[in-house]
């Protein structure tokens, strides 16, 4: 009897483990630099009793770190997808982790390029003061702004990149090819969500995507 209980295959009932978005949350503007990933959203919140969330499922998702790349370069890079295996070592139990890696934009926040625009206003100010006028922070004073500057903000507003986040599926049920299936429909959702946010915020300039 205790060798057929030592030798009955373990079935969990939970078609679903956890369901996880990994990537940054503070993404870096510059391009080509690898991030430690961090865990976004899980489901859910709380561990299983009889399988707790290892901490360090987030490399397994983003085995090189969390990228980030420019708009151009962006058509380089497709979604990809693949499979990872979980194995404890005292049961021996494996768990499938389904993962579908893409970029999602964000608005880049280049801290030199503020830095430089923040200069840049600070002398136009200074010789608007020598001058005899006062720098109106309205149309007026967007009108009275360098062309050096007006083109500084310009390129800033204009800066989009795209950060590495992937979305992944653990589950003690080896149904990849669903899982993948599901995971491709949750992401179009997501990038639904990312194009009606955009559409909305044409002409506007407050917000970010989220």
């Amino acid at each position: 009897m205790e060798g057929f209980q030592a030798g009955k295959k373990y079935f969990s009932p939970r078609l679903l483990d956890y369901i996880l978005i990994v990537g940054s949350r503070h993404p870096y503007s510059n391009n080509n630099v690898a991030q430690t990933p961090e865990m976004l959203r899980r489901y859910p919140q709380d561990d299983h009793p009889d399988f707790p969330l290892p901490q360090d499922v987030v490399f397994f998702c983003q085995p090189e770190g969390c990228l980030t790349v420019g708009q151009k370069k962006l058509s380089l890079r497709e979604n990809t997808s693949f499979v990872f295996t979980l194995t404890d070592k005292d049961s021996g139990r494996a768990r499938y982790g389904i993962c579908v890696n893409f970029y999602r934009p964000f608005k880049s926040s280049d801290r030199k390029m503020e830095h430089q625009n923040e200069k840049a206003l600070h002398n136009d100010r200074e010789n608007s003061n020598r001058n005899g006028t006062l720098s109106v922070p309205s149309d007026e004073g967007q009108r009275k702004r360098s062309p050096r500057t007006r083109r500084k903000l310009k390129q800033a507003k204009k800066v989009r990149n795209n950060s590495l986040t992937s979305l992944c599926i653990l589950s003690h049920h080896p149904f990849i090819s669903t899982f993948r299936e599901c995971l491709f429909i949750l992401k179009r959702l997501i990038d639904s969500c990312n194009d009606r946010t955009c559409s909305r915020k044409v002409g506007g300039s407050k917000g970010s995507l989220r």
